[in-house]
Formats: structure tokens, C-alpha cells, sequence
């Protein structure tokens, strides 16, 4: 092994590989150079001092402004060359991790930096290798109580959760409860169908001409604990589509697409074809089937949806969603299954990242974000659905629910 100059050193022609050399870079200012970069001298192929592995470590070098380098010298023709190279790019492709060892290796190190790891990967990985105990199915709700413990203006403390009981266009109630800025906003407002449930049950404000208010002001909420660009889930019917769609351009928010929620059984009711979908707008915030209107927070740098930094799922998400309905939804008229939510979360917001849920209705939206390691800042108008929530929570974590200083147990009250 030599130390050469890096001005000395050439890097390999036609290299297939591109590699993180800010991340590189990173590792090298923290740690120094730790293992030596191949170099072949190059009397065979005519091309001097040409680096064979190691590629990315000398333009990492080169952007760092160091001098040289170490490295292993081996003189071979183009083709033992070429053959180097490949290998040395495919071999550490056909590797695999061992995730548990990976995080006893992590949690080693009291600073991640120059890893190649970052607090959202630790916490990714944590959440895959330990998930949250789930001691009941996320889709199981709790009965209505008689008389709700739940007053106006309470914010329960549901772990790292936090319910507000309350308007969603009480912005000031909504911000003292907060946790930081919001990351991603997933909700299923009213719709305006003035909905009463087989059982009886009506949602609170769902009139066509109020839904649209209450949901104007809980996006003006919403605006106010959002980060920039943070992402918008909004679950909606026909019915409100364009007025719901006109309330969030007004406000700044970028509608990206329309994706379907597709049931596994259509929804018995007054229109000519029965509804077996749902519409769900997708939009960027500044700060059956349904549709999900999907879009940005106003603000934000660069690519905000897939491919940017900001999105943490994969690459083969479509605008269509399968998810068959929770098996009873006595506990909310138009409950959503949580695996429809948590499949949209994981694209983003990132584990230990903050959900905002301005109509959180039964918790759905509260217990995807658990499941998810995820915190939520979830908000209920009506007193008796955040008793369910409430209680959905203790029931499916075991984590006794907090007013105050208060502690509250709802199973045990119930029992």
C-alpha cells in the first residue's frame, strides 16, 4: 500500500456505478480514509493511475480538497480491468442485512454521522425489527359511550399521541397541542351528505353548505402547523369534490392527483349506482371506491413527491388502493380500514414524523401513525368519538390515556 496524490489519480472510464459522494464525503470527514482504494498502474492499458475500486472515494477526496489518498497498486490488462470493476460494483449489490444485527450495530454509536445512516433510517429500522405491540386489530373500535368522559377543550395525552377535543378551526387550541411542525396531513372530513348510519349515528357537521366551511377552516389550521411542502391526504365524496378542491387551491395547497380507495362491497344507498369507491385528493400544503385528493403544503424546495427527499415509500405505488372495509364500522359511519392510511403514510411522512388529522372521527388515523412508529396531533369535534378514540387507543396499546396529569382508563371504567 502507497499514498499517492490525488491530482495523480484518474477515475475509470465508463464506471456504471453512481454512488452517494456527499455521503462519502461525509464518512471520510468524520472517520478519515479507512480502507485503501485500488489503482492500476496502467502500463498495459495506457491509461495511468486509473482507480479500479474506489471510484467515488477519490471524488469525495477531490471535493474535500485532500492531497492524497491510500491506495493498492495492481497492473492489469483491460479486461482483468473492466472485470475488477464490475465486480467490485455487483458483488456488494447480492449482499443482504441482518436487521437486528444492523441495529445493535447502530444503537453502538452515539453519532451517526459518516455511517451512511441517518436518525429517520435508525428509527425506519427500529420500527421494522421491534413494532409497536398491537394487542388488539387496528380496525377494532370500541362502542359509543352512553356519556362521554371527553369535554371541550381537552387534549388527551394517548402516548405520543395528542387529541384535541374541539373545533378544527380552533387554530390557537389546535397549536398548543401540537408537537413541532406537522409532516403530513392524512383526514376524511364531513361530506356533506347529511350522514346518518343504519345504527342511527350521525357525523357532526356533515350538511353540504357547512362541510365546506369546516373544512375551510380546518385547512387554515392545518396551514398553521404544517411545514412547507408538507404532504395532504383529504378523503372526500362527488358531492364536495370541487368545493372542497376550490378551498384548497384558494389557500395555496398544490392538488398533485386524485387517488381511489376501490371497497370489496359496494355501499347500499339513495344514488342511482351504488358507491364501491371513494376519492382521495393527494395535494401539497404551504406549512367500494372513494377518492383521496393528494397534494403540497404551500412552500417547500425541490421535488416534494416521489424522488425528492421528502417521499419514503417505493417506487410502485399506483392511484388505485385495495384495501377491503373494516369488517364493522358501527363506531364511526364512514370509518376507514387503517391499512388504507398507513399505505399512504409510509409514502410521507417519515418514521418518528408528526400526522395531523383535523377530523379524526374513531382514530383511525391516530393508530396508523402508531402502528407506523409515527406520532399523530389528531382533532375531535364531538366529545363521544373521542371517548372511542380514547379508548380504541388504551385497547389496542395497553397505554392508559392521560387529561392533565390525570391518568384515565376506559377499559377499566367499561369493564
Amino acid at each position: 500500500m502507497v499514498e499517492m496524490s490525488v491530482s495523480d489519480l484518474a477515475t475509470f472510464v465508463g464506471n456504471p456505478r453512481r454512488g452517494d459522494v456527499e455521503a462519502i464525503a461525509d464518512s471520510l470527514r468524520a472517520r478519515g480514509q479507512y480502507k485503501p482504494i485500488v489503482v492500476n498502474v496502467g502500463s498495459i492499458t495506457g491509461r495511468p493511475n486509473e482507480v479500479l475500486a474506489g471510484n467515488h472515494t477519490l471524488m469525495a477526496a477531490r471535493s474535500l480538497e485532500w492531497p492524497s489518498l491510500r491506495v493498492v497498486l495492481v497492473d492489469v490488462d483491460g479486461e482483468t480491468a473492466a472485470q475488477i470493476v464490475a465486480g467490485d460494483n455487483r458483488i456488494a449489490d447480492l449482499g443482504s442485512y441482518d436487521d437486528e444485527k444492523l441495529l445493535d450495530l447502530l444503537r453502538e454509536a452515539d453519532d451517526l454521522t459518516g455511517t451512511g445512516y441517518s436518525d429517520v433510517d435508525l428509527a425506519r429500522l427500529l420500527r421494522d425489527v421491534e413494532p409497536p405491540l398491537a394487542l388488539t386489530d387496528p380496525d377494532d373500535a370500541p362502542d359509543r359511550p352512553a356519556e362521554p368522559v371527553s369535554r371541550p377543550g381537552d387534549v388527551w395525552q394517548l402516548g405520543e399521541h395528542r387529541l384535541v377535543v374541539g373545533s378544527s378551526g380552533d387554530t390557537d387550541l389546535v397549536r398548543s397541542a401540537a408537537l413541532g411542525h406537522v409532516d403530513c396531513v392524512w383526514t376524511d372530513p364531513p361530506y356533506g351528505v347529511n350522514y346518518v348510519g343504519g345504527t342511527g349515528m350521525t357525523i357532526q357537521n356533515d350538511g353540504a353548505d357547512e362541510a365546506v366551511a369546516v373544512f375551510r377552516d380546518a385547512v387554515r389550521t392545518a396551514l398553521a402547523v404544517c411545514r412547507p411542502g408538507a404532504p395532504m391526504y383529504v378523503a372526500h365524496s362527488d358531492v364536495v369534490r370541487e368545493d372542497f378542491a376550490t378551498a384548497m387551491r384558494e389557500a395555496g395547497i398544490r392538488l398533485r392527483q386524485t387517488l381511489i380507495w376501490v371497497k370489496d362491497s359496494l355501499v347500499m344507498g339513495r344514488a342511482d349506482y351504488h358507491w364501491q369507491h371513494e376519492p382521495i385528493f393527494e395535494a401539497e400544503m404551504p406549512a367500494d371506491y372513494e377518492a383521496i385528493a393528494y397534494g403540497f403544503a404551500p412552500g417547500g424546495e425541490g421535488r416534494l413527491g416521489r424522488g425528492g427527499e421528502n417521499w419514503h415509500g417505493g417506487h410502485k405505488s399506483s392511484t388505485v388502493f385495495q384495501v377491503p372495509r373494516p369488517r364493522a364500522s358501527r363506531e364511526h359511519p364512514t370509518m376507514k380500514p387503517v391499512p388504507l392510511v398507513q399505505a399512504m403514510l409510509e409514502n410521507s411522512c417519515p418514521p418518528g414524523g408528526l400526522v395531523f388529522d383535523p377530523f379524526s372521527g374513531s382514530g383511525s388515523t391516530l393508530i396508523a401513525a402508531h402502528g407506523l412508529g409515527m406520532r399523530s396531533l389528531v382533532v375531535e369535534l364531538d366529545p363521544v368519538y373521542a371517548d372511542v378514540t380514547a379508548r380504541r387507543f388504551e385497547e389496542h396499546t395497553g397505554v392508559i390515556p392521560l387529561r392533565g396529569r390525570q391518568q384515565y382508563s376506559f377499559a377499566e371504567v367499561a369493564a
